[in-house]
């Protein structure tokens, strides 16, 4: 990933669900494809930045409770070279696309707080959830404004693990998350809808 103006960013945590091996986006409505997520979608859960939120339980937008030390990206792909008696010169076949989702965020100390920090810890708590991080970067749009038509985004189809909880002298304690990827992507993909 590329940097970009400080400020700039949004990121979402929105569910996923698995029907017949393929992973979809999750809306109170119904199901979205994440090959073509609509900003109506994701508008759904850009509203959501604190636990009462309505359907905080499900996903939300962690973008100012994440820290910026943020490992999230596309790494190298695998690849398989086997060739059968018809291939002609070298043959290459993707099989997964790799990627890094790592997500730190400030702890709050009051556990029942009202607070973002709790949503991202409550979203990352326990492991195999499933979620798409939605990544917003390009153009200069506050994590505040809502997506639409035209927006550029990342997906990333993930799986939460056992969060960590860090903590080094004179300093916050924080909360992170390394998340498992599954290896399914949408990147740089442009709402239409």
């Amino acid at each position: 990933m590329s940097k970009v103006l400080p400020g700039y960013e949004t990121l979402l945590l929105c569910p996923a669900i698995e029907v017949d091996g393929v992973p979809w986006l999750v809306t109170p409505t119904g199901l979205v494809d994440f090959s073509a997520p609509t900003a109506a979608a994701l508008n759904v859960w850009q509203a959501i930045n604190k636990p009462s939120d309505l359907y905080a339980a499900n996903g939300g937008n962690i973008s100012c409770a994440v820290l910026d030390d943020l490992n999230l990206g596309m790494t190298g792909s695998d690849t398989d070279s086997a060739k059968n008696i018809c291939s002609k010169g070298s043959t290459e076949a993707l099989t997964n696309y790799n990627f890094n989702a790592e997500l730190n965020a400030r702890y709050d100390e009051d556990i029942d707080a009202d607070s973002l920090a709790n949503l991202f810890r409550d979203l990352t708590r326990a492991p195999d959830v499933a979620y798409f991080i939605v990544h917003r970067v390009r153009g200069q749009k506050d994590s505040t404004q809502t997506f639409a038509i035209g927006d550029e985004v990342d997906l990333y189809y993930v799986h939460t693990d056992n969060p960590t909880i860090g903590y080094g002298d004179e300093e916050f304690l924080t909360i992170g998350q390394a998340f498992i990827p599954k290896g399914v992507v949408n990147v740089g993909y442009t709402l239409a809808a």
